[in-house]
């Protein structure tokens, strides 16, 4: 097996820094919440198995990002749980691409001291049709581009009759959604989502497709070989909000283009980050 590689900001082309923030990528984005250098003590404090490059890296730019070929690595998660969680999803998977990545941004003013902050952050994950619109940049295109012209919430597999956002009253241990996604670079999707409350405050999201996957005419994705997971915690003195992203994918035979899909999905993740810490920053 390779071993895993680890990027910093450093390392990455401009277009792809992960410190990118939304109004960068659009002038008429609201920004969200751009990570930045760590103090020593902020990065000792998160709950991850960091190893030293990890440290040095957070401390330097506030995040940190690894990928592999046929393994996977959870070790930068926060929550134990969840990273148990994911642990066992990939092992059944068996992804042939995996990516992960660890943003550490101060938590936005309005919801460091809000009792209710881990249900505010818990329904800001599920405001799937905010999705729409946000942007990435498209390695393949090589300039940013509209990542989801539509996504939304349906009933069921078979019928996908669209619903609104479901918002909560508490955490929920657990549930389970089916999400429509029409995606500029694959189509039109249909994704199983699950979402995990956890005792210590984390919140996971995991998506998984339905259905295989076409890039154009090429199939690069079987049913069910994409898994997608966010982690979203506070730190310990909620100063901090920790964003985990995690991408296993097993792909088909796509005859050269496993870096284009590989890098396609960090994008992604980077993505869901800028769309995520938007919504945080205005709730």
């Amino acid at each position: 097996m390779n071993r895993p590689r680890h990027y910093s900001a450093a390392h990455l082309p401009p277009a792809l820094l992960l410190l990118l923030p939304v109004s960068a990528l659009s002038a008429q984005e609201v920004p969200g919440i751009a990570a930045r250098p760590l103090s020593p003590a902020v990065v000792d404090a998160i709950p991850a198995h960091l190893d030293a490059a990890a440290r040095q890296k957070l401390v330097a730019s506030g995040s940190y990002s690894s990928f592999s070929a046929g393994q996977f690595s959870v070790d930068l998660c926060p929550d134990r749980a969840a990273g148990a969680d994911i642990t066992r999803t990939l092992s059944a998977a068996h992804p042939s691409i995996g990516i992960q990545t660890l943003v550490v941004a101060p938590m936005p003013a309005g919801l460091i001291s809000r009792a209710d902050r881990n249900l505010v952050l818990y329904n800001l994950l599920h405001q799937f049709r905010t999705m729409e619109g946000i942007q990435y940049y498209s390695s393949t295109h090589g300039k940013v581009r509209t990542l989801f012209t539509t996504s939304h919430v349906v009933n069921a597999p078979n019928a996908r009759n669209i619903l609104s956002d479901p918002r909560f009253s508490a955490i929920e241990s657990t549930h389970d959604l089916a999400l429509e996604q029409d995606d500029t670079t694959f189509g039109k999707n249909l994704y199983t989502v699950t979402v995990k409350g956890h005792a210590g405050g984390s919140i996971e999201l995991t998506m998984s497709n339905v259905e295989r996957v076409w890039w154009g005419m090429v199939p690069v994705l079987g049913a069910d070989s994409l898994k997608l997971t966010m982690v979203i915690q506070a730190s310990a003195d909620g100063k901090f909000l920790y964003f985990y992203g995690n991408v296993g994918i097993r792909t088909t035979k796509v005859f050269g283009m496993e870096e284009q899909v590989r890098t396609s999905f960090y994008n992604r993740v980077i993505a869901l980050y800028n769309w995520f810490s938007r919504q945080a920053a205005n709730a």
